[in-house]
C-alpha cells in the first residue's frame, strides 16, 4: 500500500506561510510609503507662523545712556534674517558710513564705523529688515535708542509727506530737521535727524530734545541729507516745536511675547507738500538710426535752442582715410522736431549719404552743469545702422516693396467722429508739398455727395500733419476725398487715390456738466479728471459755474488748484524764492455721466481736509501707473 507523500504537504504549507509572509510585509511598506506622501493631508501642525520676531535683550539695553563703545548687540526670541538692510536701515543723527549690521543666529549684531557726538541721543531704526528665518516674516517699526549724555531725548515730531501737483502720499521720502533756523542750512548741513516716510506718506523724527526747529523733507539723490540742485523738497513755512509722544494703548497687546506697542503720534501732525523745482536736467540721452534714412536725437527735456550739426570727414577721425568717396549728409538732410521738442530727427534725402552705415557727427549744444547751469558742450556722436539678417527671398521683397513704396496716410475721420474735434491727415514721412485742389471734402446726403469748404491749416516747413478746418454739422456724414498724387513727401514719393468717412456725433451722444465751487476764488482753474488721475478738460472758475460741455458718457473725477500767478496752470514751488506749489483740492467722489444728460455739482472744496479728500481709487492708479 503506498503511503501519502506527507513531507510535500508540509514544505507547501511552509511556502504559503512565506509568500503571506512577504506580501504582508509588501503591504506594509506601501502603506508606509502612501503615508510619507500624503503628508499634506489632515492636520498640519497648526496654522502658518506670521508673528514676528520679538526682542528678548540687548546689550547694552534699548534706552541705555552714557554708551561709549561701538557695538551693540540684541537677542531675539528666535532665529533671524536680515532684508535688504541697506535700503531699510536708517540712524539718526545720520552718519556718513552707515554701520554694519549681521545676524548671528538670534542675535543681531551692529558695529557703528563712526565717531559719536557727546551728549546726543541716537536712534537706530531697522525699517522691515529684521526677519524671522523660517517665514521671513519681518519686524516693523522697531526702534532702538541710546545716548552718549546722561539724558535720552524724548520729544518728537510727526507728519505725513504728500506730492504737491496730485496729492498723493508719498513713500520713502526723507523727513530732517534742523536747530539752525537760517535758510542756508537746508542745503549747507546734514539734517539734525532724520526719518523716512512709510506707504502713507507717514513719517516719525524721535528722540529729539525740547526746542525750536525747521521741518524738511527730501526725495534724496545724492544721500548727503541736504537739499542738492534737481532734488525734489518740501518744507514746512515757520518754525516747530517739540513734541512728546502720546502714550500707545497697552491694553489690546495681550499676547506676551509682541513687540511693545508702537506709541501713537503726537497730537499735532505736519503736512508736507513735496515738489519739484522748475529747474530740468538737460542732457542728450541718445542718437539713433533705427531706418537707414533717419537719425534722431534724443534730449532729456525740450532745449532752448537747436543743436549746431557739422558731419566729420573720414580723414578727420583717421589720418590715413581718403574723403574721394564721402558724402556730407547735411548738405540733403532735413530735420523736424517732435511735438513735445525734445527729439530732433535729421531726414537723409541723399542716396549715397543713406547707404553710409556709419555717420559721425560733430554736435554743439545745450546741457546743464552739476549745478543746473545751461552750457555749451561739443560731443562726436556716431549714428549707426545695422540692417536686419534677412534671407535671399526676404531681402527680394524689401527691396521690391521699396521699388513700389507709397506714402503711408493716415486720418483720424471714423464713426462717431466728436464733435470738438479737428479732422486731420497724417504721414509716415515729412511732407512736401500739397496739391489743394486735389483734396475735396464732402457731405454725404444719400447717394449726392455736397461739396463742404475747408481751409487748410497753416504749417512750417516740414509737417507730417495736415488740418482740415471746416463747419462740420452734427449727425451729418461726411467723405475726405484724396487725388492720386495729392500729397508728395520729401523722398518724391506719392500715394493712390484714397477716401476717409466720418459721421459726426450728436449733442445728444454726450452729457454736461456744470461746477460751482465754494468759497469762490476767481483764481482756482477747474479740472475734470478720469479714472487713470488725467486731465480730460480744464476751465476757469466762474461765479455761476464752470460749464464743461460734450463730456462722453464716463466715470468723472474733479480737481482744481489756486492759480495764484495766473499763468493759467499749475505752477510748482522754489525754495530759491520761498515759493510754496500752487494748492491743489480734489472732490471727495466721483460725477458719473450720462448720454443726454445735464449735471450740476456744488463742491466746498474746504468742507473736508485736504490731504483726505481724494478718492482711493485715483490713489491707487497713480500708484499702477507709475509702477509701469
Amino acid at each position: 500500500m503506498i503511503q501519502p507523500n506527507t513531507n510535500h504537504s508540509i514544505y507547501a504549507g511552509a511556502s504559503v506561510r512565506r509568500i503571506l509572509l512577504a506580501l504582508s510585509c509588501v503591504l506594509y511598506l506601501l502603506f508606509c510609503l502612501a503615508g510619507c506622501a500624503n503628508r499634506g493631508i489632515g492636520p498640519q501642525g497648526g496654522p502658518k507662523d506670521s508673528i514676528p520676531p520679538v526682542p528678548m535683550h540687548s546689550t547694552p539695553e534699548n534706552g541705555s545712556v552714557n554708551f561709549t563703545g561701538n557695538r551693540i548687540e540684541i537677542a531675539f526670541n528666535e532665529y533671524l534674517q536680515l532684508d535688504n538692510v541697506g535700503q531699510n536701515l536708517l540712524m539718526s543723527p545720520p552718519q556718513q558710513t552707515p554701520p554694519e549690521v549681521k545676524v548671528r543666529g538670534k542675535r543681531v549684531l551692529v558695529t557703528l564705523k563712526d565717531s559719536l557726538r557727546d551728549s546726543t541721543t541716537y536712534s537706530i531704526d531697522f525699517g522691515s529688515a529684521i526677519c524671522d528665518y523660517t517665514e521671513k516674516n519681518p519686524l516693523s517699526g522697531y526702534v532702538f535708542s541710546f545716548a552718549t549724555g546722561p539724558v535720552i531725548d524724548t520729544l518728537e515730531t510727526a507728519g505725513r509727506v504728500f506730492d504737491a501737483e496730485n496729492l498723493n502720499p508719498l513713500q520713502g521720502i526723507y523727513a530732517g530737521i534742523h536747530d539752525d533756523l537760517s535758510d542756508t542750512a537746508f542745503t549747507a548741513k546734514p539734517f539734525l535727524r532724520i526719518a523716512r516716510t512709510d506707504s502713507t506718506g507717514f513719517f516719525r523724527i524721535s528722540n529729539m530734545r525740547a526746542g525750536t526747529y525747521r521741518l524738511y523733507a527730501l526725495d534724496e539723490i545724492s544721500r548727503d541729507n541736504r537739499l542738492t540742485s534737481g532734488e525734489a523738497l518740501a518744507y514746512a513755512d515757520g518754525t516747530i516745536t517739540a513734541q512728546a509722544p502720546v502714550p500707545a494703548d497697552t491694553v489690546a497687546v495681550a499676547d506676551s511675547l509682541m513687540p511693545s506697542p508702537v506709541p501713537a503720534p503726537p497730537a499735532e501732525l505736519q503736512t508736507l507738500f513735496l515738489f519739484r523745482p522748475q529747474q530740468q536736467r538737460l542732457y542728450l540721452q541718445r542718437t539713433l538710426r533705427e531706418e537707414q534714412h533717419r537719425i534722431q536725437l534724443a534730449f532729456s527735456a525740450a532745449p532752448d535752442s537747436l543743436p549746431v550739426l557739422r558731419a566729420l570727414r573720414p580723414s578727420e577721425l583717421d589720418s590715413a582715410a581718403t574723403d574721394t568717396a564721402w558724402v556730407d549728409p547735411m548738405a540733403y538732410t532735413h530735420t523736424s522736431l517732435s511735438a513735445k521738442g525734445d527729439t530732433l530727427t535729421l531726414w537723409l534725402t541723399d542716396s549715397l549719404a543713406i547707404r553710409q552705415d556709419s555717420i559721425f557727427l560733430e554736435a554743439r549744444y545745450r546741457r546743464t552743469d552739476s549745478v543746473f547751469n545751461l552750457e555749451w558742450y561739443t560731443d562726436t556722436l556716431q549714428a549707426v545702422y545695422r540692417a536686419p539678417r534677412l534671407t535671399a527671398k526676404a531681402r527680394e521683397a524689401l527691396e521690391r516693396r521699396n521699388r513700389n513704396r507709397r506714402m503711408e496716410l493716415k486720418s483720424n475721420a471714423r464713426k462717431g467722429f466728436e464733435m470738438y474735434d479737428t479732422l486731420r491727415l497724417f504721414s509716415a514721412t515729412p511732407i512736401a508739398a500739397i496739391e489743394r485742389d486735389s483734396l475735396h471734402l464732402y457731405e454725404c446726403v444719400d447717394s449726392l455727395r455736397k461739396p463742404v469748404a475747408f481751409t487748410l491749416m497753416p504749417y512750417d516747413s516740414l509737417p507730417q500733419s495736415v488740418s482740415l478746418l471746416a463747419k462740420l454739422a452734427a449727425g451729418k456724414q461726411y467723405e475726405l476725398q484724396l487725388d492720386s498724387a495729392a500729397l508728395h513727401d520729401i523722398y518724391g514719393i506719392t500715394h493712390t487715390a484714397v477716401s476717409y468717412k466720418l459721421t459726426l456725433k450728436t449733442p445728444e451722444d454726450y452729457s454736461t456738466l456744470r461746477v460751482k465751487i465754494t468759497p469762490f476764488r476767481p483764481e482756482a482753474r477747474i479740472q475734470v479728471l478720469n479714472s487713470k488721475d488725467e486731465v480730460v478738460r480744464t476751465l476757469p472758475a466762474q461765479p455761476d459755474g464752470a460749464w464743461f460741455q460734450y463730456l462722453k458718457p464716463d466715470t468723472y473725477y474733479l480737481r482744481l488748484y489756486i492759480d495764484l500767478n495766473g499763468d493759467g496752470r499749475w505752477t510748482t514751488g522754489s525754495w530759491d524764492e520761498h515759493r510754496q506749489p500752487e494748492p491743489v483740492y480734489y472732490f471727495p467722489g466721483k460725477v458719473q455721466t450720462k448720454s443726454n444728460w445735464d449735471f450740476e455739482e456744488e463742491w466746498d472744496y474746504t468742507s473736508v481736509p485736504q490731504t483726505e479728500a481724494k478718492p482711493a481709487e485715483l490713489i491707487k492708479a497713480s500708484a499702477n501707473k507709475k509702477k509701469k
